[in-house]
Parts: structure tokens; sequence; C-alpha cells
């Protein structure tokens, strides 16, 4: 299909349109299929993902077929089409920047940066679309809004999707940091919290959203996915419990992931008087545990890293040489020569003496060969001229009698 329109009617008719597709495409029996075409098929596909926010099976499907068509023609073509849906979204998080101040990120702008992490390595600092990607996503994230628990399930879903995004490289990434923390405090009683961080009423609207009034059980509590599109109860508990402990297993993820920095013990500080306070007052005895676990796991940490953080060191300059100079101890004469003169210096004149007297003798052995061998040169060459010459009287001889021969036949005749 050469659009998203006949794509779709395909997939009315038959279910099984995509399978079809892509046996085609793998089929080596027949003749392969031009790259330009299969490009073209990319960006239907794609276009097609994006239409699919609820059927998770189908959208794992179309990943996969999309991560085979990038390696079969990852060429310009391919590369500009994503970055246009890069710039599209980009421009519409603006708009909504720039009324509201705050947004709320729609599914289909979290399915697409997951699938963007599918196909291309987050790992890569200098990517050309990963690092337009992460930093779209880090502007959603510093912009997100906090106003119900529906906006916070999208901000974890942000959250998640940034852990995978670090997850190898380790990057850090301030902005996620302090939108944990606002998040933990939506969970913290002001009046007993001994830090308060100050927010928008435009991205927060109540800064007790998070917090517990009775206990919820969570053993059997349900995880949170992308594709929950039950709406959520501000005034629920057992809904606060879920998104809250949903916070705290990332809260947990970026810890471990984070653990190897050196400034990890300035980053986890912040959280600790807020996970004080929440496992003190709240009412739910799991998150309570879970915020000790947690506290736990900071205080191992930070000890960890205090243990192996060593000062800067500023590296000594070297200091330079300065050059000697061997003195130079002569002949001194006192009516006579002195022979009171130090050993290395008289080896060295004696050295001296030899070698000028090798040299004179290599040098005169060297102009006697020299004549001798000029000698047998012009020796040779004499010899030779001199046979050279001997041939020539016996050839004019010869030439002389044959001509005297010929005259007298002449007289005869």
């Amino acid at each position: 299909p050469s659009d998203i329109d006949k794509l779709q009617t395909r997939l009315s008719d038959d279910k099984n349109t995509l399978s079809t597709i892509w046996k085609r495409i793998n089929d080596k029996r027949l003749p392969p299929i031009p790259k330009s075409v299969l490009s073209n098929y990319f960006d239907v596909l794609l276009d097609y993902y994006e239409t699919i926010t609820s059927n998770k099976i189908l959208l794992n499907q179309i990943g996969k077929n999309l991560l085979y068509l990038l390696q079969l023609v990852n060429n310009e073509q391919t590369k500009s089409n994503i970055l246009n849906r890069l710039k599209q979204y980009h421009v519409i998080l603006n708009e909504q920047i720039e009324n509201d101040k705050f947004c709320q990120v729609d599914l289909s702008f979290i399915l697409f940066l997951k699938l963007i992490a599918h196909l291309y390595p987050t790992s890569d600092f200098l990517h050309p679309i990963t690092t337009p990607a992460i930093t779209l996503l880090v502007q959603a994230i510093n912009h997100c809004s906090l106003k119900s628990l529906g906006s916070c399930r999208q901000v974890l879903f942000l959250i998640d999707l940034i852990k995978q995004w670090i997850s190898r490289s380790h990057r850090y990434v301030p902005e996620i940091i302090v939108l944990l923390i606002k998040l933990i405090q939506l969970a913290c009683p002001i009046e007993k919290s001994q830090y308060f961080i100050s927010s928008s009423s435009k991205q927060i609207e109540n800064n007790q959203l998070l917090v517990l009034k009775k206990n919820i059980d969570l053993s059997n509590s349900i995880k949170l996915t992308i594709f929950d599109t039950n709406d959520l109860d501000d005034n629920n508990d057992s809904h606060r419990a879920t998104i809250l402990q949903t916070y705290l297993n990332h809260l947990i993820d970026f810890l471990q992931i984070y653990e190897s920095l050196s400034a990890i013990v300035e980053i986890a500080e912040p959280f600790k008087s807020f996970l004080v306070t929440i496992a003190d007052t709240t009412k739910c005895s799991q998150i309570s545990s879970q915020c000790r676990e947690i506290l736990n796991l900071i205080d191992t940490i930070q000890t960890t890293c205090l243990t192996n953080r060593k000062h800067l060191e500023q590296g000594k300059e070297q200091a330079k040489m300065l050059k000697l100079f061997e003195p130079r101890f002569g002949p001194v004469y006192e009516g006579k020569k002195n022979s009171r003169l130090p050993k290395e210096y008289n080896e060295r004149l004696r050295l001296r003496r030899k070698y000028k007297r090798e040299h004179k003798s290599v040098t005169r052995a060297l102009v006697l060969d020299t004549e001798f061998i000029a000698r047998e040169e012009l020796k040779q060459q004499v010899e030779k001229d001199t046979q050279r010459k001997r041939k020539v009287k016996d050839i004019q001889a010869q030439l002389s009698m044959q001509e005297g021969e010929y005259r007298k036949l002449q007289k005869t005749k």
C-alpha cells in the first residue's frame, strides 16, 4: 500500500494483511522489492503506528516490522520522516506551553518516543535522531501538569520512558530529579514536612493530591500500563496508593542507575526528609515499609559513595632541570708541562692522538690504493690501444697486397 488509507482499507478486508506483506518482503524466491518502495511502506506503517493507541499486540508487531524495515532501508528518507514528526510534536508542545505554561502529554507522543528508543541507540549522545528526541522528552517533563491523578499517571509513563532511555548510558537528567521531588511532595503532608518546594498553581492545584487517608492493601494492585484508559478518581485512596507505589518503584530504579555518580549523595539528600515524613505519617503500612527500604538504600549508597570519594588534587608542576655544562680542563704550564691532570682528561688526549694517527695512516693507504688503481687502469688502456693499432696495421697491409695483385691482373688483360 502506498498510503495509510489503502492500508486501512486492506486491513478492514483482511486482518492478516500485515503478515501477508511481511511474508512478501521476506520471500527470497521472488525478486527483491526496491528500497524506494520499502521506504514508502516504512512511512505508511509509521503513520498507522501513530493511529493505534489501544492494541498492545498490534503495536508490538508493527514495532518489530519497523525495526526490520529500518535495517533494510536506513536511508535519508526514513530519517527525515522521523525528524519531521519530532518537529511536529515539538510545535504542538510549544503551543501548549505558550497557552497554559504546562501541558498534559498525549499518549501517541509517549508511544512515538518509545518507538524511537526501540529503533535507535539511546546511549549515543550525538545521534541525529535520539538527541533531539530526548531534548523534546525533557522539555515535556519540565512542563508537565500535575493537577490530577490522570496527569500524574501520564507523568509516570514519561518517567518510565526516560528511565528506559538512560538505563545504559547513565546520563544525568536534572529535570527528572526535580519532577520526582515534586511528585513525592504531593504525598507528604505540608504541616509535617520539614522542607517544601513551591510550585506554580498552573502545574499543581492540590498540594495534598497523593496523601493517603486510610490503609490500602496493595498486594493485589494492578501495574500501571500505557494502555490504561480508565479514569482515576482524585478522591480514591486506592488510586492514590497505586500511583504512589509506582512512583516509589521508579525512585528505586533511578537511585540504582545513578549510584555510580560521585554526586549521588547530594542528589538523594532531598528525598530523605520526604521519605521520613511519609513513612511516619502515612496510614498505608506497605507504603511506609517501602519508604523505609528506600531510606536504607539511600544510606547504603551514600555511605559507599563517601568512602570511595576522593578529593581533587591539583597536579604539581614538574621542576625544570638547569642545563649543566661539563668543565673543560686543559694543560697547565709552569715552565714545564704539568703532568698532574685528571685521568679522564689524559685518557681522552691519548685516544685523540691515537685517532689522529690512525686517521692519517688510513688516509695515506687510501691515497696509495687510489694511485695503484689508476696506474693499473692506465696500463690496461695502453695495452688495448696497442692491440688495436697492430690490428689496424695488419688490415692495411692486407689491403695494399690485394690492391697490388688487382693491378697486376689489370695489366695482363
